[in-house]
């Protein structure tokens, strides 16, 4: 019962709710700057890693002084692992983005599916909607929904 009342207190709200989401969705859930980082990254970790090698080739055919050459491996071996770092982290935060945008749109798609207000609890739809519900006392339980809603029941 609580369910029932808490989500039909949403569906008041559902077109302004899909309407946010689908003004918002470009903006919070774009990841074309990091796919284009994350491209420039690898290219530069290729280019760092041969570099590397030809490093490491050319101070076993040529004698060389052995504190530039430490110098010059360890500042290619930097670079590498600065674009290496930089581009795990742009990959934590797609993988993030796209969670984030599986499941906004997992709860959209259920929202944009109901219509009409719930008679009865639907479990399908408690799986696809809430995030969790907080009980603090007797009178106040409330029940938030996936896309930050709270509502008091």
């Amino acid at each position: 019962r609580l369910f029932v009342t808490a989500f039909n207190k949403l569906l008041v709200n559902k077109d302004e709710i899909l309407a946010n989401f689908d003004a918002m969705k470009e903006v919070l859930l774009n990841t074309s700057d990091l796919d284009q980082e994350r491209t420039v990254l690898q290219k530069e970790m290729t280019v760092a890693c041969e570099m590397i090698r030809q490093c490491v080739d050319e101070n076993a055919q040529v004698t060389q002084d052995q504190n530039e050459y430490l110098s010059l491996y360890e500042g290619l071996v930097n670079r590498f692992e600065t674009a290496r770092q930089r581009f795990e982290d742009i990959s934590t935060q797609l993988t993030d983005i796209h969670s984030r945008r599986n499941l906004m749109e997992n709860y959209i798609d259920g929202l944009r599916k109901q219509e009409g207000l719930l008679s009865e609890f639907d479990e399908q739809l408690w799986y696809t909607l809430i995030d969790h519900v907080a009980v603090y006392s007797k009178h106040d339980v409330r029940v938030k929904f996936k896309d930050g809603t709270i509502i008091r029941v």
